[in-house]
C-alpha cells in the first residue's frame, strides 16, 4: 500500500509538471480565490465564485476526453454534479460548504422557523437523507465513466443502479488511505508547529505557513494523482517538464496562508458565564451560584435564563420542567411565582433556591454584575414581552445588560418596544448569513461555527458570542477565530488560560484542519 501511495505522488508531480500543469494550477488559484471571497466578501459574488469553480471539474474531462462535448452533455454532467455535491453537502465539501452558507442568505424570520421547528423535520430528514447518500456510492463509477465520455441520463442511472457496492468500496478504499496519509501528515505538521511556537512566536508563525502551504500542495499531488490514475492518463512518471507550474503552484497555497494565518488579537474575547456558575460551585441559574461565580471570575457579563410563569411572572430556570433540578412533575409555565419562588434546588451535590428574576436582577445589581438574559420561548412568553420591555428595559440597559433569545420574535418584539436595550439572536447551527435584522449581536453555537460566519457578522456591525465552551482546547481554538466573547460554564478555566502563553497558529492549524 506504500508502494502505491508513493506511486501516486509520482503520478500526481507527474500531472501537474505535465502538458495539463496549467489546468492543475489554474484550477488551484480559482479554490484559493473563492475561499478568500467567502471570507471576506459573501453574498453573491463568492456565490458566483462557487459556481464558476463547479465548471473546473467538467471542463478539465473534456480537456483531458477524446473530444468536445455538446451542451446537452455539458449539462449531463453539471447537473449530475450538482445532485452529488447536494447529497454530500453535510460532509463539508472540503471547507465550501462554509463558503456556499457565506454565499446565501435567509431572512432570519426564515430562518427562525427553521430553528424553532427542527426537532420536526430533523428526525425524517436525517434518515432520508443517510440512506440517500448511502445510495449515492453506487452511482459514483458511473459518474465517472459519464466523465470520461458523456452518454445518457438513462445510461447514467442504468451502470449506477448495476455497479455492485463492494467494488465501490474498494475502490474508495484507495482514495481513504491517501487521505488518511495526508491527515497523518497534517497532524505531524501540527503537533511540530506547537513545539516550535512554545520555543518563539515568530518560529511558531513560520512554521504554521509552511505546513499550511505544504498540505495544500501535497493534497493538491494527491488529488492529480488520483485523477491521473482514474482517467487512465497516460503520464511518464520518470519525465515531468514545465516545472515552472509546480512552483506557481506552491506560491498560490502560500499566497493563502499567509491570508489565512491571522497574527495575535490585541484583546481576548470577553468571559461570559453560562447560567451564572463557575464549574460545579453552585446550582446553575440561583443567587448563590451567582455570588460565587462574581467573586472567583468576575465575568464581563453573566448568561441566565428566564421563563414566564403561570400568572404572567417570571422566574430564573433554564429547563422547561423542574424534573431534573427540584423532581417535580409538569411544566414551569404550570406552576404560579408563589409555588416556585425559593423551591429547593439540588445539582452536583449543591444546593440553592429558585429565585424570581426581580430577586437574581436585584442581586445582580449589589454585585455590580451585567446580565445577558435568555428569554426561553415557552408558553405565553411570546404574549408577555411588552410588559418585560416595560418594565425591565431600562434598569437593564443603565446596567449594561443585554437580553437575546432562540426565538426571533420575542427580540422583534423587544425592539418594537424600546430601543433601549441591546438584544441578540440565539441560533443552533449556522444555516446561511442573515439578511438586515433587528438583532444587535449574536449568539451562536461553537460546534458549527466558521470564519466565513464570524466574518460576515462582523462586516454587518455586530459582535458574536459563542456557547457553550467548555473545554480548554476549544478556548483556545476558538479565541483564535477573534468572537467578541465565550460563553462557558467554566469561567475561572478561561480566566486562567488567558493569562497564559496562546499557542496562536497552532490552533489556526486544527481551525483550517476542522473547516475541511
Amino acid at each position: 500500500m506504500l508502494a502505491r501511495g508513493r506511486h501516486n505522488l509520482r503520478l500526481g508531480l507527474a500531472s501537474l509538471q505535465g502538458p495539463f500543469g496549467c489546468w492543475w494550477f489554474g484550477g488551484l488559484g480559482l479554490a484559493v480565490a473563492v475561499k478568500w471571497l467567502g471570507i471576506q466578501v459573501g453574498g453573491w459574488v463568492s456565490g458566483i465564485g462557487l459556481l464558476v469553480l463547479s465548471c473546473w471539474l467538467p471542463l478539465v474531462a473534456e480537456r483531458m476526453g477524446p473530444q468536445h462535448w455538446s451542451w446537452r452533455q455539458w449539462g449531463l454532467i453539471w447537473v449530475s454534479q450538482l445532485a452529488l455535491a447536494l447529497l454530500w453537502l453535510p460532509l463539508g465539501w472540503g471547507g465550501y460548504l462554509a463558503t456556499l452558507q457565506a454565499s446565501l442568505q435567509l431572512p432570519a424570520d426564515w430562518q427562525n422557523h427553521l430553528f424553532m421547528t427542527r426537532y420536526d423535520w430533523l428526525p425524517w430528514l436525517v434518515p432520508i437523507w443517510l440512506v440517500l447518500w448511502l445510495g449515492s456510492f453506487k452511482w459514483l463509477p458511473a459518474w465517472r465513466a459519464q466523465l470520461r465520455q458523456p452518454t445518457s441520463w438513462r445510461q447514467l442511472w442504468v451502470t449506477g443502479w448495476h455497479q455492485r457496492w463492494w467494488a465501490v468500496v474498494r475502490r474508495l478504499a484507495r482514495l481513504g488511505l491517501m487521505l488518511i496519509g495526508w491527515l497523518i501528515l497534517a497532524v505531524g505538521l501540527v503537533l511540530v508547529t506547537g513545539g516550535l511556537e512554545l520555543m518563539s512566536v515568530p518560529v511558531g508563525r513560520v512554521a504554521a505557513i509552511v505546513s499550511l502551504t505544504g498540505l495544500q500542495v501535497v493534497g493538491w499531488v494527491i488529488l492529480a494523482g488520483w485523477w491521473a490514475d482514474w482517467f487512465e492518463q497516460p503520464l511518464s512518471v520518470g519525465q515531468v517538464r514545465q516545472h515552472w507550474w509546480f512552483v506557481g503552484l506552491s506560491l498560490l497555497a502560500l499566497v493563502f496562508s499567509l491570508g489565512w494565518l491571522q497574527t495575535p488579537p490585541t484583546t481576548a474575547p470577553a468571559i461570559i458565564a453560562h447560567r451564572g456558575v463557575n464549574g460545579e460551585d453552585g446550582v446553575q441559574n440561583t443567587t448563590g451560584a451567582l455570588k460565587r461565580t462574581v467573586k472567583a471570575t468576575r465575568p464581563a457579563m453573566v448568561e441566565m435564563d428566564i421563563q414566564p410563569t403561570a400568572d404572567a411572572h417570571w422566574v430564573v430556570m433554564h429547563d422547561p420542567t423542574l424534573r431534573n433540578l427540584a423532581d417535580r412533575p409538569g411544566p414551569v409555565q404550570a406552576y404560579q411565582l408563589d409555588q416556585l419562588a425559593g423551591l429547593p434546588l439540588a445539582e452536583h451535590g449543591q444546593h440553592g433556591e429558585l429565585s424570581t428574576f426581580d430577586h437574581y436582577l436585584a442581586t445582580a445589581h449589589r454585585l455590580r454584575q451585567p446580565l445577558l438574559v435568555e428569554i426561553k420561548a415557552v408558553g405565553n412568553a411570546v404574549q408577555l414581552i411588552s410588559p418585560f420591555a416595560d418594565r425591565y428595559a431600562k434598569v437593564l440597559e443603565q446596567r449594561g445588560s443585554a437580553v437575546h433569545s432562540l426565538d426571533y420574535t420575542v427580540i422583534v418584539r423587544l425592539k418594537q418596544r424600546t430601543q433601549k436595550i441591546r438584544v441578540g439572536y440565539i441560533t443552533p447551527f449556522y444555516l446561511t448569513n442573515f439578511t438586515t435584522n433587528v438583532a444587535d449581536f449574536y449568539s451562536l453555537q461553537a460546534l458549527t461555527i466558521t470564519r466565513e460566519q464570524l466574518a460576515a457578522a462582523k462586516r454587518s456591525g455586530k459582535p458574536v458570542y459563542l456557547w457553550t465552551v467548555d473545554r480548554g482546547s476549544m478556548m483556545q481554538r476558538l479565541s483564535t477565530m477573534r468572537p467578541a466573547g465565550l460563553i462557558t460554564n467554566q469561567p475561572g478555566r478561561l480566566r486562567r488560560l488567558q493569562q497564559q502563553p496562546q499557542h496562536y497558529y497552532f490552533y489556526q492549524l486544527i481551525n483550517w484542519l476542522i473547516n475541511l
